[in-house]
């Protein structure tokens, strides 16, 4: 059984690789989960806090073992927006169409300046009017709980969540972790580089 040290050992460094060639690094990534690596870089990425404060080192081993994580999440995560885009369905103005957003909205705003009418009547020290706007403002929580649009917006944030879920879970393949030619990709041979690695990709002239 290991040590709790020896545990700790093993999280922080194990996305880091100790020379080698990058090519190589990435196949042993094979059959792993984005998720996996998420979680092993988010655990280094609060070691490294703990240990140099926030904001990590500055210079130095440390902060180019973390540069290449990041770099390495960012290159192995880079189509998850294929399955949350950054405009979402509910953001379009044929959806926001479809379910009534103009009164979701207006509902919102009336909620809002209740709100603040709410705050002057409680530091008047009117109780009485508190409690007549509180009425009003429960009716429009209801409102807008069970409003068509935010019905729609639930129902395909849910969608995008579990989209994504299945995403970080499935095991990578060899051919994912291949060179595509990206700017994610040249990130991360520099990154290596910079932790004494070599890459196919970089050619010595």
């Amino acid at each position: 059984m290991k040590s709790f040290n020896v545990y700790i050992e093993d999280r922080t460094t194990a996305l880091v690789p100790t020379g080698g060639n990058l090519e190589d690094f990435l196949r042993s990534l094979e059959g792993k989960t984005i998720k996996q690596i998420l979680d092993d870089s988010s655990f280094m990425s609060l070691y490294q806090m703990n240990k140099h404060g926030i904001g990590g080192q500055r210079e130095g081993s440390d902060k180019d073992a973390m540069d290449f994580v990041n770099k390495l999440v960012r290159f192995v995560n880079r189509d998850v927006f294929k399955h949350r885009p950054k405009e979402r369905e509910y953001e379009t103005e044929e959806f926001k169409k479809e379910n009534d957003y103009e009164s979701y909205s207006k509902a919102r705003s009336q909620k809002a300046r209740l709100g603040m009418d709410r705050i002057k009547a409680r530091r008047a020290g009117d109780d009485e009017f508190h409690q007549e706007l509180q009425g009003k403002i429960d009716k429009l929580d209801e409102f807008l709980s069970d409003h068509p649009y935010i019905r729609g917006l639930r129902m395909i944030e849910k969608e995008y969540d579990k989209a994504v879920e299945d995403y970080h879970n499935t095991p990578l393949k060899a051919d994912f972790l291949k060179d595509d030619g990206s700017e994610r990709y040249d990130e991360l041979v520099d990154a290596f580089t910079k932790l004494g690695g070599q890459s196919d990709s970089v050619i010595d002239v």
